[in-house]
Parts: structure tokens; sequence; C-alpha cells
């Protein structure tokens, strides 16, 4: 095994557990990324956001779409297996060059219920600032992903 360059800089790691397909969990998180991602505090425009949209399969986008501006790349999916993994590239409003990775899988535990599982890491790429901006990170995703996508599914069962 072969030890990290800085531990500050390890995986950020989100687990939830619901009583829902993998497929519709794989569907909720993409196509339905819009409709339960918090636009209103996490997007570049806040107010003036639209929407925040995810494109299926590998290539495609996740794009803001903003009122009055032009669209903001947030970034790329690199791996398309519905119902059981999903990966993208992630650099909201950065330069595409300077993303860190985001994957998400869906399987079905001993009981019949998802296990959804997040990691994004790959902190290294953003250089100097990585540090900070995973320690936002690990209260971004604790919001956006345990609250409102967790939310967002248990109101679809």
């Amino acid at each position: 095994m072969t030890p990290l360059k800085n531990p500050d800089l390890a995986p950020i790691r989100f687990e939830l557990t619901l009583a829902v397909d993998p497929e519709d969990a794989f569907e909720a998180f993409t196509s339905g990324f819009g409709d339960w991602w918090p636009i209103e505090t996490h997007s570049i425009s806040k107010k003036d956001c639209k929407t925040v949209e995810f494109n299926p399969g590998v290539g495609g986008e996740i794009i803001e779409r903003a009122k009055g501006k032009d669209d903001i790349p947030w970034g790329r999916v690199r791996s398309w297996q519905p119902g059981e993994h999903l990966s993208f590239t992630w650099h909201p409003g950065w330069n595409a060059g300077d993303f860190t990775l985001v994957e998400v899988s869906f399987d079905l535990n001993d009981f019949g219920r998802c296990v959804i599982r997040l990691e994004h890491k790959a902190w290294e790429n953003v250089g100097d600032i990585a540090p900070a901006l995973r320690e936002g990170y690990l209260k971004g995703w604790e919001f956006a992903f345990g609250e409102c996508f967790g939310n967002y599914l248990r109101q679809k069962r």
C-alpha cells in the first residue's frame, strides 16, 4: 500500500442507505440532479441560478444555467453504468483542467436496501487551495448529498 502524500487531501466519503432500487437512485441522482441540488446556496450564480443539469452518458456535461449569463460548466461524466456506478470530473466555475473527481456507487445490501456511496477525491489536482477546498466540501457534500439528495429520495419512495 502506498501512503498518501498529504493525508489532509484524503478522499471525502459519504454513504446513504435507503429502501430504494439502485436504478431508481441512479436516475434520481442524475436526471433529478436539478430537482435536489441546493442551487440557492450551492451554485455559482446563487439567486440567478435557474438549474443545474446533469447530462447523461460518458462525456455528458454538468452545467449550471443562470438568468442572463453564459452556461457555467461544472464537470463531465467519465463513467456511466446505470444502477451501478457513475464518475465525473468536478470543477464548478473553475478551469476544467483543475478538476477533482467524484464517484458514486449504487449497491444492494443483504437487506434489500440501496447503499449509495459518494467519494470525492483527486484534491491534488487543484494545487495550493486543495486543503481549504476539501474542507469546504466536507460540509457541502454532507448537506447536498446527505440531506438534500437523501430527502429527495425519501420523498420519491
